[in-house]
């Protein structure tokens, strides 16, 4: 047979099979008969070719093993060979691509990760006193991808900026919109004066001059970028003076002037001086405020306003405009002389001008109280039954006559508005406020009185129906009453009263 088959093991003779030779008695004679001799001839007969330099014995297991071994070879695969091999194959497809992204992936993330830079961090602008302060330190997460983030960390250590020479008692503390922080403010010798967050900073106010150090850190709001704080340290030398600041330098009969004092050490109360009026200061949030009325007949030309507070004075000065004329004219003939006036109060009521609430309870402008006709405006002066030269009916009265008449006449100056409404009509309070009077008085008839605070006053009269009563607190808009037809509105700073329409408007030195 040819050299290249290969007959199985213990096979015998097969059937029908032609050879010159008799069949061996077993298989394994006829496998060493068969075996064909080493082309290199340097074989024997009955004898294997080396293997790694030793001969291989026919009747050996390892032999019969590797001939049965070629022999299944030839054996086609089963169809769960063939589904392991390519699910094997598939597999390996897999795990390349898999490698593969990852790497890509793993390149992507290394890139932007090195292109996140301390660049990249926020840039936050700081100030105190109105100097721009300097980051010492930091502690930033910026994110990459997902949820990946680079950190940035810097510790403050000994670095400490110097400021220039600060000279308000209160120094303003400038942040970065909806950032937050932490301050602490320390003396020269070391003990902590202040710590807390910006709004307590708010009603701190140093007591003394001297040379002080802070350490501040401003964090970042919640939100899906950066997260961290910067930290500032530095080192200031106060030298505090008081500063007196005005809503306005020119102003017209019937207004009101704002007034604040900074730079005040201590707790000495400081005196307001005025030809203007008499009144007091308020401390408010730290600071002391007033507002000064200017009454509506108040002489125009330039008026002094002074204050003085640990032996040191500073003065300011504001020009009275006077107002536009306006007159009204009434007749007894029609009922329009019969529209109810107030004019001087009572004594009895004397005492609320010394009331002066230590506080603001007003925030932002104030609203107009009710609705209806304007019968006779704030500072009108209001003529009672003048001739009119051009009244047909006045024709036959020589002019020089009806100006000697009319001159006798006297006029009365409204110092509030009247005002024609729908009886029952609501009345409401025209910002927060406590009431400090809620009775009927006279001709007044039912008065209702709100303290706006700093001694700030509105008025009613007339009132169909009383709603409140003497030591509620009011919010702005808050029913406060009803009317019966006719309805006379007032605002008084201290005993003075003032143009009620600036606040109605949000104008004017209550908003400063």
């Amino acid at each position: 047979m040819n050299k290249d088959e290969k007959q199985p093991v213990n096979s015998g003779v097969q059937p029908g099979s032609e050879t010159d030779e008799a069949q061996p008695e077993n298989g394994l004679q006829a496998t060493e008969e068969a075996a064909p001799e080493q082309e290199n001839g340097s074989g024997t007969s009955g004898e294997e070719p080396e293997e790694d330099g030793e001969f291989l014995d026919p009747e050996d297991d390892e032999y019969l093993d590797e001939e049965e071994y070629d022999w299944e070879e030839d054996v086609p695969l089963s169809f769960g060979a063939r589904l392991f091999s390519a699910s094997t194959s598939l597999l390996r497809w897999i795990v390349l691509v898999a490698v593969l992204l990852a790497l890509l992936l793993g390149g992507t993330f290394f890139s932007m990760y090195r292109n996140v830079s301390l660049n990249s961090l926020p840039q936050y602008e700081v100030s105190w006193a109105g100097q721009a302060l300097d980051a010492v330190g930091y502690d930033w997460s910026v994110p990459v991808m997902g949820f990946l983030h680079r950190d940035f960390s810097k510790k403050p250590g000994s670095s400490w900026q110097d400021l220039e020479l600060v000279s308000e008692s209160h120094p303003e503390l400038a942040l970065p919109e909806y950032t937050t922080a932490q301050l602490t403010i320390q003396n020269e010798a070391g003990e902590t004066l202040f710590e807390g967050d910006a709004a307590a900073y708010n009603d701190f106010h140093f007591s003394e001059n001297g040379a002080y150090s802070a350490t501040l850190t401003v964090t970042s709001p919640e939100s899906t970028g950066a997260q961290g704080s910067y930290t500032y340290q530095f080192n200031f030398q106060l030298e505090a003076q008081p500063r007196l600041v005005l809503s306005g330098t020119g102003v017209t009969q019937g207004s009101v002037i704002g007034v604040r004092l900074e730079g005040v050490l201590g707790d000495m109360v400081p005196a307001l001086t005025t030809e203007l009026a008499e009144i007091p200061f308020t401390q408010y949030q730290g600071e002391w405020v007033a507002f000064v009325p200017v009454d509506y007949n108040q002489m125009a030309g330039e008026y002094a306003i002074s204050a003085t507070v640990n032996g040191q004075t500073v003065t300011e000065t504001v020009q009275v405009y006077g107002r536009q004329r306006r007159e009204l004219d009434t007749y007894t003939i029609d009922g329009t002389s019969a529209i109810p006036y107030v004019g001087a109060l009572p004594k009895n009521m004397d005492f609320l001008w010394e009331i002066n609430d230590p506080d603001i309870y007003w925030d932002g402008s104030f609203i107009q109280p009710v609705e209806g006709k304007i019968l006779r405006d704030y500072a009108v002066l209001e003529y009672t039954d003048r001739l009119d030269p051009t009244d047909p009916l006045n024709a036959a009265i020589p002019l020089d006559q009806i100006a000697a008449y009319n001159a006798n006449i006297a006029p009365r100056r409204s110092i509030n508005v009247t005002l024609a409404t729908t009886s029952g009509s609501t009345v409401v309070a025209p910002a927060a406020g406590r009431v400090v009077y809620a009775e009927t008085n006279g001709s007044l008839g039912r008065v209702v009185v709100i303290e706006h605070g700093c001694g700030v006053k509105s008025l009613f009269y007339l009132l169909g129906r009383r709603d409140v009563d003497e030591g509620d607190f009011v919010t702005q808009g808050q029913q406060i009453g009803t009317t019966q037809g006719h309805v006379i509105c007032e605002m008084r700073v201290g005993d003075i009263p003032v143009n009620p329409w600036d606040a109605w408007r949000g104008t004017g030195g209550l908003f400063f």
